[in-house]
């Protein structure tokens, strides 16, 4: 069995502590605790072969899904369902904390990919260059499409 001790990633700027791994669930899903500073913005992306659910904890988070914005505070949650156009952004200022589960589980072999391991003493701030570049290069291989903006909806 895997190392059960929680691991904690980096992805744009969001530091995301694995609590429960794809391995420890057969694949069937992972479960990640994600702190934002108030400072972050996912990509829009698509996912092809996963869904995701997120929970927020504490703070405020803005899911925009479809071009449509939906503020959630503590207490509340949103699906994310693949094939649909999402970003996930945390621009007020202050922090949140929020549970995301990956079901089935490739959002965590993206992440292990496309973002790093948290280092002692590592401050976050935003993405540079080479966190871009690792994030773009490891979504196709994942089934994420990376949008440069909103499609047009007809």
């Amino acid at each position: 069995m895997t190392d059960i001790h929680p691991k904690e990633f980096v992805l744009a700027g969001v530091v995301m502590k694995r609590l429960v791994s794809g391995e420890q669930t057969d694949g069937c899903f992972c479960l990640f605790e994600n702190r934002s500073d108030g400072h972050t913005k996912t990509p829009i992306h698509v996912h092809a072969n996963d869904d995701e659910t997120v929970y927020v904890v504490e703070g405020q988070l803005t899911a925009v899904v479809d071009g449509n914005a939906r503020t959630l505070s503590a207490g509340e949650s949103i699906f994310l369902k693949r094939g649909i156009p999402d970003q996930l952004m945390n621009r007020g200022g202050q922090p949140s904390r929020y549970l995301l589960v990956g079901t089935p589980s490739l959002f965590e072999q993206f992440l292990a990919e496309a973002g790093h391991e948290l280092q002692k003493g590592e401050v976050v701030g935003p993405p540079n260059p080479a966190d871009i570049e690792r994030l773009t290069s490891a979504a196709p291989k994942f089934g994420i499409t990376i949008l440069g903006d909103w499609p047009a909806r007809g």
